[in-house]
Order: structure tokens, then sequence, then C-alpha cells
């Protein structure tokens, strides 16, 4: 979809169940930028290409000039995606974690070069392997999370630091710095080093660092932190049935994902 250059399109998308095949015709997009010709091929595309839920948010100009949820935030009751329904963001969540890091490295606290065994003895080759190994997917750890859809074992609940010695406590995939691989492994394992270093649960030193001072007030670290927060407000997602053979379900258990990808935002974050 090709709008004015000078727009600033954000989308989060819920895909709870595979498209089904589009039809013959699909919506041709507007050929000038006009908010209600936008919001109106959104809605038509939400249709015709079967997509669960969407929220939008359309700026020009520094200013929102539409923001709007479309579809439905859970299959299960059908409740209608709004501007302020809360989107899993995922892995975006490592870049929040990375940030948490340097922010720690900033006031002396820990260094990048820190071996992981300074935190983590008992893992393999922690002696060898960097934070900075961690943060660039070059420490050599089989990455925990490969599949893009849940398995049997996310189901059942799991500790970080029990996750953190199954995957990283046996056999490298590589030799440490000699390739690149993305391993989330390596994300938990950075999110309670932040734990460890700063004394606060990850989700805490998130929010008072980094999600409050930049004025991320509706984006919590993870949906399973706000458990208080309206139901209406968080999407409900569930795998993929073609690809795991079973009929949708509820997503994996929140301590799987944790710091490798677990926050959530709405299309609008103030």
């Amino acid at each position: 979809m090709r709008l004015h250059p000078r727009l600033v399109l954000a989308a989060l998308t819920l895909a709870a169940v595979p498209a089904p095949p589009l039809r013959a015709e699909t919506p041709e997009p507007p050929r000038t930028f006009d908010v209600k010709a936008i919001d109106e091929h959104l809605a038509a595309q939400v249709k015709a290409r079967g997509f669960t839920g969407l929220s939008v948010a359309v700026m020009k100009d520094g200013k929102v000039v539409l923001a709007r949820g479309y579809g439905k935030a859970s299959l299960k009751n059908g409740e209608a995606v709004g501007t302020d329904t809360l989107f899993a963001a995922g892995s975006v969540t490592k870049q929040f974690t990375c940030a948490c890091v340097l922010l720690l490295a900033e006031e002396g606290k820990l260094s990048v070069h820190d071996k992981v065994g300074k935190y983590y003895p008992g893992l393999t080759r922690a002696d060898d392997i960097t934070l900075y190994d961690l943060m660039t997917h070059a420490s050599g750890y089989p990455d925990y999370y490969p599949l893009d859809f849940v398995d049997r074992r996310m189901e059942k609940a799991i500790a970080p630091d029990d996750l953190i010695r199954r995957y990283a406590g046996g056999k490298l995939d590589f030799e440490p710095g000699a390739r690149w691989s993305y391993s989330n492994t390596g994300y938990i394992l950075l999110g309670r080093i932040v734990e460890k270093v700063s004394g606060k649960p990850f989700g805490e030193f998130l929010q008072e660092r980094i999600l409050k001072p930049v004025g991320m007030e509706a984006t919590p670290p993870s949906p399973w932190a706000t458990p208080n927060r309206p139901r209406r407000r968080r999407t409900a997602g569930c795998t993929p049935p073609a690809r795991c053979g079973r009929p949708p379900r509820t997503c994996s258990s929140g301590t799987w994902p944790w710091r490798k990808g677990s926050s959530s935002s709405p299309s609008r974050t103030g």
C-alpha cells in the first residue's frame, strides 16, 4: 500500500489464524492523502484479507490524524479492537532489553564485555561468552524458541533460571563469536542479568528507566505484568492450527517469552 510520503503508519497486527485465500478483487489503496479514504481502505482490507484484528495510528506533520481499531481483539468473545487495545510487540522487546543493559553499563554497574560466568558460572563456556555476544546473537547458545508457533513444551510454566540452565547448559550450536544465529535464549539471560545487577524485577526497571521517562505509560513490559487491566485492552492470540495440527488455542505460558519478547503496546502509547 503506497500512501503520502510524509505519512507515518504504525500498525500492530494480530494474526490469530491463517488468512483465507484472497478474493479475486481486493480493495485499491487511496491515491491521495485522504484520511477518510485511508480509514475505509483499511476496514475493507481487514474484511477482504480475513485479518483477525488490526490497530492503526496514522501521523502527519507530527500529529495523529487517524487512530482506530479494526476487527476483533479475541476470537473467543468477539470483542472489538480499540485504540487502547494491547498487541504483543514480540521481539521488538529485545531492543528494550539491550537498552536496559546499556543503561547499567553507563552507570558502571556492568560491562557489555563481562563474561556470562560472572553472573551464571555454571553455564556452558560461560567464561568465554560475553554479554555483547548475547546481545548480538553470537554466543552459540541454542535458541529455545526457534519456531513461529507454540508447541507442547510451552503449555507448562517454567522459571527463567530453569529455562536458562536447560538451553544454555548443554552443547553449543557453534564456537562463541564464530558466527551469527538468532537466539532467544541469550535474551532470557540478559533479562535475568539486568535483574541481578539492578536488584529490581526486569519489568519494574524497564518502566522506571525507559517507558515512563519517554511517556509510554500505556505500554506494560508484558501483558502478564498487568493483571488488573480490563480484559478488553489485551488481544487474545492463539496458535495457528495449520502449523500445529490442533485447533486454535491460547498462547504459551507467559513465562516462556519473558524478556525475549513479551512487551505489548496499543497504537496510542500516551
